[in-house]
């Protein structure tokens, strides 16, 4: 059955009308889990300064830095398929508070890990712990939340992450100039902070398999749908990742330092925090397929416009228009594969989406850089374009495949509680 706690949807005006008609209706599961992940976010300060913690912290060579980093990477790409079988074998609940306090004991040994080999252990550790939320937090929304409201929903759980990623931001900075080990202890305390508000406040939503059902990651590898998302999640990752590695570059080719860079670049958590909760219930209404293709064809709009982008207005602009694509393409993304998948095989299908945003962020700084490198800026963004319309064509050519099954899930099963 349904989550019996619901909050209501108020008809009035207002400032206290207009919150409840964006986020009321949601089940009190999705708010529980929703604060976690604030909670979370707020403490997102170890992975943005890993870098200069270990060059300026522990005073290790740039080379050997980059390997630890990559050590952290290495058990981040393995996080979301682990965390997918966990949430569908054992359950939702179970694999959030294991990532969490994972998490949570990662930062610590990192934090006072003495030498190079246990610095590179922890910082494994603490990749491999860190996404075991991702796929169960997806499939739990699915399994709580009704399928016309998941894409609002969906759009809710990426506006309060960015809320916690900009206050972290911020509090990372301060916090680094002071002591390097305060960044490990508030992501540590802010992990846990999640695990105990759904260790209290969540229950377990897993839905019961049937002997006669398939599983594994065999059957969801196998759903071409599936992978066609994935797939297009890894373009539109590839392309999102420029906006970390080649645009500060070209901005500095063209004379503007890394102040401008920051100004151009805080559009974004601004844009999706102002914008986002505008915007999802008109997307939610669009037909959702057209919204996600609409969504990765202006992502790659808007690095395109950057290559006649000359000053940090401009550049200001060009950060707008791509975050309005990543606004579409990240909200109805989970949404569709949600629709997608049966419900015992929530967490896997969800594990296969995540991880292709982990490869783009493995492929896409290379690309990324080797393209800037030996063909120049102007091909970079003509390709962003390019590959971002080629993606979403090729979801288009599928829609009415897609459609097809979301309506044929939907009337064979109801989200409810385990």
């Amino acid at each position: 059955m349904s989550d019996p706690a619901i909050v209501p949807v108020a008809t009035a005006r207002g400032p206290r009308a207009w919150l409840s008609r964006h986020g009321g209706g949601l089940p009190r599961t999705f708010w529980a889990v929703w604060i976690g992940t604030v909670i979370n976010r707020l403490g997102y300060v170890v992975e943005p300064f890993l870098a200069l913690y270990l060059v300026h912290g522990r005073g290790i060579a740039i080379g050997t830095a980059g390997l630890l980093i990559a050590c952290f990477g290495a058990g981040s790409f393995v996080s979301q398929p682990l965390g997918g079988m966990l949430a569908d074998r054992i359950g939702r609940r179970f694999t959030i508070i294991l990532g969490m306090t994972g998490s949570a004991a990662g930062f610590i040994l990192l934090g006072l890990a003495p030498t190079i080999a246990i610095i590179g252990s922890a910082a494994a550790i603490c990749g491999l712990a860190i996404d075991l939320y991702r796929p169960a937090v997806a499939a739990l929304v699915a399994d709580v939340v009704p399928t016309e409201d998941r894409p609002r929903a969906y759009g809710l759980l990426y506006w309060g992450l960015n809320i916690g990623v900009g206050v972290a931001a911020v509090a990372g900075g301060f916090l680094a100039q002071h002591s390097y080990w305060l960044l490990f202890a508030l992501d540590a305390i802010t992990c846990i902070g999640f695990a105990v508000v759904v260790a209290v406040s969540v229950p377990e939503t897993r839905p019961e398999r049937h002997a006669a059902e398939g599983g594994g990651y065999a059957q969801a590898l196998s759903d071409r749908l599936l992978i066609a998302l994935a797939a297009s999640a890894f373009v539109g990752g590839i392309v999102y990742m420029q906006s970390f590695v080649t645009l500060p570059l070209v901005m500095s080719i063209h004379g503007l330092g890394p102040a401008a860079y920051g100004l151009a670049y805080v559009v974004n958590p601004v844009a999706v925090i102002v914008l986002q909760p505008l915007t999802i219930r008109w997307l939610a209404k669009q037909r959702l397929v057209h919204v996600y293709v609409g969504g990765s064809v202006m992502l790659g709009l808007g690095f395109f416009v950057t290559l006649f982008a000359r000053s940090t207005l401009a550049y200001s602009a060009t950060v707008l228009v791509w975050t309005l694509g990543e606004i579409a393409f990240s909200a109805i993304g989970p949404a569709l594969v949600a629709d997608l998948a049966p419900p015992h095989l929530r967490g896997r299908y969800n594990g296969v989406f995540g991880t292709a945003f982990g490869a783009a962020a493995f492929v896409g700084p290379i690309v990324g850089t080797v393209t800037l490198q030996h063909l120049g800026e102007g091909w970079l963004w003509v390709g962003c374009l390019l590959v971002s319309a080629a993606s979403g064509s090729a979801i288009m050519l599928l829609s009415d495949r897609i459609d097809a099954r979301r309506a044929l899930l939907h009337t064979s099963a109801a989200p409810g509680l385990r």
